[in-house]
């Protein structure tokens, strides 16, 4: 196969990618499926795509497949890595495994504690950046085959950037407009309100369908907007476990009162949505027999949820479990 042949089959597949990943912004399709077809671009046997949270200052995963100690890693150490920072703070963004320079990769705990147990020989970490210069997020490719950057391949991940960037900005996606079974609490359903100042007052739509009671100036929704808005310093972002869906809020101070953007996500770690609520009890301290009378539980129910989710959130006990939570900016439901 010529040159000419393998960079037009890369291309080819390079705008599959770019196509998946619009899906997963405007919420048609799921980010999963964006790593699937990166793998007709490059080979990989481990991929991640993870968001970057400026407030939590971790990033959070939105699709992988790397085991579980590697996953960790990315979420909670690798802004620290030094290869990390050579990569963010470079005029090149995507940076192969063979071209980080050799010190660099001795000291970064990622390549000894991480790559190298798996066996990884080849990969590429790019760091993603929003229209407006935001980091957003990152893109992680391993293969334990040696050599996956051939030059087409080179060029098209450069140019991927945008697209996999649009996937991973909490401001752009993903969306959904519902899906077509017409539910309103399909993960990615995002809407933004104006929270006036004024206690009275209800909050006004500024773009999106609102979730039922988003716009009722008495209702426990907007209560508990008016709440976080009050609690934290603001830009903020909390998770809240609401009527069976998990509500993501960024909130922003404006002249007028408190902008909300309002995006429904999937429970993170596995969750279900009964095991995000205990687990949103658990960071106000309040007791098994208190959750139960909160959530209208017996006892014995809620200790079942705790272990199930000490297993998913692989954490020693509940005060951990506790510590999870509120790194995420969990709050428990209205």
């Amino acid at each position: 196969m010529t040159v000419e042949q393998r960079a037009t089959d890369v291309l080819s597949v390079a705008l599959h990618v770019r196509d998946t990943a619009r899906q997963a912004a405007n919420g048609t399709g799921d980010v999963d499926s964006v790593l699937t077809a990166l793998s007709a671009v490059i080979d990989h046997d481990y991929a991640s795509l993870a968001r970057w949270d400026p407030l939590r200052r971790r990033h959070l995963t939105l699709a992988g497949s790397y085991p579980a100690g590697a996953t960790r890693y990315i979420e909670n150490r690798l802004h620290d890595d030094p290869a990390f920072s050579l990569i963010r703070h470079s005029a090149d963004t995507t940076r192969w495994w063979h071209d980080v320079p050799g010190p660099v990769r001795r000291s970064s705990s990622g390549f000894q504690e991480v790559l190298q147990p798996l066996g990884i020989e080849d990969g590429v970490a790019q760091c993603l950046f929003a229209a407006d210069g935001r980091y957003v997020g990152i893109l992680n490719v391993s293969t334990v085959r040696a050599r996956c950057d051939q030059p087409a391949v080179r060029d098209v991940m450069a140019l991927l950037g945008e697209c996999l960037a649009a996937v991973a900005d909490p401001l752009l996606g993903p969306r959904s407009s519902g899906g077509p079974s017409g539910r309103d609490d399909a993960v990615g359903r995002s809407c933004a309100v104006l929270v006036p100042r004024d206690e009275d007052g209800a909050p006004v739509t500024v773009s999106g369908e609102p979730l039922p009671g988003l716009t009722e100036a008495d209702s426990p929704l907007t209560a508990l907007l008016r709440r976080t808005a009050a609690r934290h310093r603001l830009p903020a972002t909390v998770l809240v476990p609401y009527r069976q869906r998990t509500l993501e809020l960024h909130l922003s101070r404006q002249d007028a009162g408190t902008f909300v953007v309002c995006r429904t996500v999937a429970c993170p770690s596995a969750l279900s949505p009964r095991e995000l609520e205990v687990l949103a009890e658990l960071t106000q301290g309040r007791t098994n027999r208190e959750i139960a009378g909160r959530l209208h539980l017996t006892p014995r129910t809620v200790a079942t949820h705790i272990e199930h989710i000490l297993a998913k959130l692989d954490v020693p006990n509940r005060a951990a479990a506790a510590g999870r939570a509120v790194a995420w900016g969990l709050e428990p439901a209205p």
